[in-house]
């Protein structure tokens, strides 16, 4: 794993060389062949002013609110959409909320009973729901989450507050109690960590706690944040040392972990799922996940 990690940069300077290498001097910006399609882009976020996730020990509590809008205010709006549902990651397995929707903005509110009365079973714990629009331009209708290919909306995920689908997931409440002391690491795809070593958290406030990295110099703590209305787990950029101990010519790495879906703490499983972005002075490796379980 560390090889490939100190090749990467060249590996990508290499791609870079031969895409370069196939194109012409007069393909211009895009080449006469491609057609291009004009897909509104339309974004799906969850309102403050519902549940953030669907408590288990409270079901006929839960209101989960999200609002469907265009990203690009003033943007041509599709000719209709339908508010689809998709259970537990799988494109397989997905429902139609709300038919022939004309307006956006438009803001619709789910309890457990109408997602229980979709799929028809009761809500389970780690159970989770994406809402997002089915998008309908003239003949042509574009899925957010087709049985195969991308949907409509990942296309633009790194855009600042753009959301593709809102999740609502089935959650036990955080408990900081669970997140302190030793985790045992399941699996590190960056490859710092090793499956079975031991990592030590501490606790920093009943909503955050830190851990070190031993695999760079001057190791500092990494803060990670926990949003305990639905469990997802952050860390602000920050400095987690001075240089890789596996190769010091990588200088002041950094690691990052975006609010989504993809990094959560799960208290019932005593896990955290953590998707990192590495960074160094001198690029980027990427996001790599990490997950760890209470020992």
């Amino acid at each position: 794993m560390k090889n490939r990690k100190i090749n990467i940069f060249a590996a990508l300077t290499l791609g870079l060389m031969i895409a370069f290498a196939g194109c012409k001097k007069d393909d211009g910006g895009v080449r006469k062949s491609v057609v291009i399609k004009d897909v509104p882009v339309v974004s799906t976020s969850i309102e403050s002013t519902g549940s953030q996730a669907i408590d288990l020990l409270n079901l006929a509590g839960f209101s989960g609110k999200f609002k469907v809008s265009l990203y690009f205010p003033g943007a041509t709006p599709p000719d209709k959409v339908d508010i689809v549902v998709r259970k537990n990651g799988s494109n397989a397995n997905v429902k139609v909320m709300k038919k022939d929707v004309t307006t956006l903005p438009y803001s619709l509110t789910v309890t457990s009973a109408d997602i229980a009365a979709l799929f028809g079973v009761a809500v389970a714990l780690g159970d989770t729901y994406d809402f997002a629009p089915d998008l309908y331009v003239g003949v042509n209708k574009y899925e957010a989450f087709p049985a195969t290919g991308l949907g409509n909306g990942p296309g633009i995920i790194a855009f600042p507050l753009y959301s593709d689908y809102a999740r609502f997931a089935a959650i036990c409440a955080y408990d900081p109690a669970i997140y302190e002391g030793d985790f045992v690491v399941v699996s590190d795809a960056f490859g710092d960590f090793t499956p079975g070593e031991i990592v030590k958290f501490t606790k920093i406030s009943n909503s955050s706690f830190s851990f070190i990295n031993p695999y760079v110099t001057s190791p500092l703590p990494i803060i990670v944040n926990i949003n305990t209305l639905n469990n997802q787990a952050t860390i602000a950029k920050q400095k987690v040392g001075n240089a890789f101990t596996w190769q010091l010519a990588y200088t002041n790495p950094n690691m990052a972990v975006s609010a989504g879906a993809a990094s959560v703490v799960a208290p019932c499983s005593k896990t955290i799922t953590l998707a990192i972005a590495y960074t160094v002075d001198q690029g980027s490796f990427g996001t790599y996940t990490l997950v760890l379980k209470k020992k």
